[in-house]
């Protein structure tokens, strides 16, 4: 509505990869931030995971993913009814014995937008198991982030997908808990989370901006932010040349593990994963 206005505020955009690309690159509201990439220790990809810089949009300079963070495809469990020795897939969520004891944000809802790229493009999941799974499941799916969780906890439910308030339900000593996937036949995967930064086009300060980004960006900067973050949703760098002290256990890489890494260019286009998601629900509708 700003920039309709031709009010041009902010300079620069961190937050979710996804609704980046399909918001701002889309609308061509970007610079590339790649040229604003000025620091030895920003500009060196050795210093990242993987020696590389992430981009998250095709062209590989507009969308900069600075984070790596381990999913566990958003999937939490009721600890008091789930013994989660128990699966070794993805696929054992399709036992007929957690058949309506699933709760589940809706597939059409963005907040599930890392698992969904993770669960189409995986070449062992695939849309196969995205219709098997909420098309054959009896599940019971909320759009109430705070609801899900409580009534995970509670015991309503047995298991969750898209329950982002479980890391928080368990520090207040609630029997909830998500799975680690990355011991799963399939593995984890990982994500940028809200961790993509790019470059406003018509920045009102864009040397601000450049500060800005390179002081981020650096060893300083992201070590802050593992640090200071928010502890309910911590934050692991895609630097490599940091400690890692100040990161959870369960939000580290694991040296030795299986990630699929979504933040991809060719997995940004989320249509065909919202078209299938829209005909499935169209479908479980069609049931009732």
């Amino acid at each position: 509505t700003e920039r309709r206005a031709d009010k041009f505020i902010a300079d620069v955009y961190s937050g979710g990869a996804n609704g980046n690309f399909n918001v701002l690159y889309k609308g061509k509201a970007l610079d590339p931030i790649k040229p604003a990439l000025i620091l030895p220790e920003v500009v060196d990809p050795s210093k990242w995971y993987g020696g590389e810089h992430r981009y998250a949009d095709p062209d590989s300079k507009y969308i900069f993913a600075y984070l790596a963070n381990p999913s566990s495809a958003q999937l939490s469990f009721n600890a008091k009814l789930v013994n989660s020795k128990e699966f070794k897939s993805h696929w054992d969520l399709l036992n007929p014995k957690w058949r309506g004891k699933i709760v589940s944000l809706d597939p059409r809802d963005t907040g599930l937008g890392a698992t969904m790229q993770f669960l189409y493009f995986h070449p062992e999941l695939g849309p196969e198991f995205i219709k098997r799974f909420f098309g054959s499941m009896d599940i019971t799916f909320s759009r109430n982030f705070p609801q899900m969780t409580d009534w995970l906890a509670q015991g309503k439910f047995a298991l969750c997908m898209g329950c982002k308030d479980s890391l928080q339900a368990k520090n207040q000593g609630l029997p909830v808990d998500d799975f680690d996937t990355s011991g799963w036949k399939e593995g984890g995967s990982f994500s940028t989370g809200g961790g993509s930064l790019s470059l406003l086009n018509h920045a009102p300060h864009p040397n601000a901006a450049k500060v800005f980004i390179n002081w981020f960006l650096s060893r300083k900067g992201q070590m802050a932010l593992q640090k200071l973050g928010d502890p309910d949703d911590p934050a692991n760098s895609r630097r490599i040349d940091i400690p890692k002290t100040d990161v959870p256990l369960e939000n580290r890489l694991i040296e030795g593990r299986k990630y699929f890494d979504v933040v991809r260019p060719e997995y940004a286009d989320m249509k065909p994963i919202f078209d299938l998601a829209r005909e499935i629900m169209k479908a479980n509708e069609q049931k009732r």
